[in-house]
């Protein structure tokens, strides 16, 4: 297809005027540009669960951000109205759903039923203004990065009857207001085809468990794939990239225990040797090269593999003028954009004009690489870094000090991710790290043999006989 620059003109300027976007013409993180948007360790990953409900299952249902103001006057007037419940009768009702629901001032989730109900940021008066604003963005944002993952076909399963009498009433009670659902979402993450794929299945999985298991586990399956399909995007950010249709990259992980010297596979073969920090430095510049060439393909392409593949259906010379000019109108836009900013003129200054006469499409894309990323405004270098080491160091990635960054799984997260790949069937050890790799999760020798010291410590491995020949693995949340 012929390059529309016009596509370039309406997503990249505003009233004739360039704008600096990111993400204007397929969007693969969930994060933004600006500091206003923020996910750590500190907002905890119940908000992106509770929003990925809600997104879900879009009946209109709002979180419940005070407790007292919006359940407890919900349910006082439902077992008055309905229920016909006298004032001392809702009096202690009201006090054991306290007693149940609200543990230190957060919403204390005993059924996946009420997941939609949970808030965007805890109750944490430690989470003043406005890290509070910034938490709520951010977790919005990674609701409907996994709401992005699930397929067309997959609808929200209504919740199965209820086995006691008091999640009934309260669900029926806090579903009593007037709801109008909402609309749904304008704008959808790419997601990785085998992401998506693995997602609805593991998804599925879960779903089918029992309450507790449910409930107590979901956090971490939406956290985990979040974690997943952001690794892989950017490691596919990147005109040098595999295709990305081959599947995930492989990447050496440790157990958190474990320590780890600059020549362990964690760190030579792990996510700081595909990803170093210079890379990460380059991100927004490379994302909005992969966004342009998305952009003037109207959108929602994929990675550069699939770009490429895109535009080689139309021969060369039919686009090599157009090539040209998208290229020489950025360069000329984006600088004069840097010019008119004194704290980023410099970057301008020192940036030397070219003349384009790329001969093929891979030298465009190459060629519009480079002038994204030199062109690229400082601010965004440390900003983009930090937004992605601080959501994967929520619980996966760590900063060893004298070996940088690696991939580490703590106890909880590892009994887990055994748990959903075999999904609780008894497995034997060497295809259980098989599933772990089909994931781009890879282990050395001295890491799993922690795994297994680990598995046999919690009785959780067993072997077929004495020698020890084979030996199973079984993991049932």
């Amino acid at each position: 297809m012929k390059i529309d620059l016009e596509a370039y003109q309406d997503k990249y300027h505003q009233k004739g005027k360039y704008v600096d976007n990111w993400q204007a013409g397929i969007s693969l993180l969930p994060f933004t540009s600006s500091n206003a948007s923020a996910y750590n360790k500190n907002c905890g990953l119940h908000g992106t669960t509770g929003e990925f409900f809600r997104l879900w299952e879009n009946d209109g249902t709002s979180p419940i951000t005070d407790f007292k103001a919006t359940a407890v006057g919900l349910v006082r007037n439902y077992l008055i109205d309905e229920g016909q419940m006298s004032e001392e009768q809702v009096k202690e009702f009201v006090m054991m759903m306290e007693d149940i629901m609200l543990v230190n001032g957060n919403l204390n989730i005993t059924d996946s039923s009420f997941l939609k109900y949970l808030p965007l940021v805890p109750n944490d008066e430690r989470i003043t203004e406005p890290f509070r604003g910034y938490y709520k963005n951010g977790q919005s944002k990674m609701g409907l990065f996994v709401y992005s993952m699930l397929s067309d076909s997959m609808q929200y399963v209504p919740h199965k009857q209820f086995t006691n009498l008091f999640s009934k009433i309260l669900q029926e009670a806090l579903s009593s207001g007037v709801r109008v659902p909402r609309t749904k979402p304008d704008m959808k993450f790419y997601i990785l085809p085998y992401i998506r794929e693995s997602f609805g299945k593991d998804l599925k999985w879960l779903m089918e468990q029992e309450e507790a298991v449910k409930v107590k586990y979901i956090h971490l399956l939406l956290y985990f794939y979040a974690c997943y399909a952001v690794m892989q995007a950017i490691i596919n950010i990147n005109q040098k990239s595999r295709s990305a249709q081959e599947g995930p990259q492989p990447l050496f992980c440790i157990l958190a225990q474990e320590t780890a010297s600059v020549s362990h596979d964690a760190i030579s073969r792990g996510w700081a040797h595909y990803v170093p920090t210079k890379s990460l430095d380059r991100l927004y510049g490379r994302s909005q090269a992969l966004d342009i060439a998305n952009c003037v393909l109207n959108g929602n392409v994929g990675f550069y593999a699939d770009v490429l593949e895109r535009l080689t259906e139309t021969p060369f010379e039919e686009n090599k003028a157009l090539c040209d000019e998208l290229l020489t109108r950025y360069q000329t836009e984006k600088r004069a954009a840097l010019l008119a900013r004194k704290s980023e003129r410099h970057i301008a200054e020192d940036f030397s004009e070219k003349v384009f006469n790329v001969q093929s499409y891979e030298e465009f894309l190459q060629s519009l690489e480079q002038l994204c990323v030199e062109l690229q405004s400082p601010s965004y270098t440390s900003r983009m870094r930090k937004k992605v080491n601080d959501m994967l160091g929520v619980r996966l990635l760590q900063n060893r000090r004298r070996s940088g960054y690696v991939l580490a799984l703590d106890n909880e997260m590892l009994t887990f991710l055994i748990a959903l790949f075999t999904q609780s069937n008894k497995t034997k050890l060497e295809d259980m790290y098989r599933k772990f790799n089909s994931y781009g999760i890879h282990f050395n020798c001295e890491s799993r043999l922690a795994i297994e010291e680990y598995l046999l410590k919690l009785n959780l491995l067993d072997r077929k006989s004495d020698s020890g020949e084979a030996q199973y693995v079984t993991v049932i949340l």
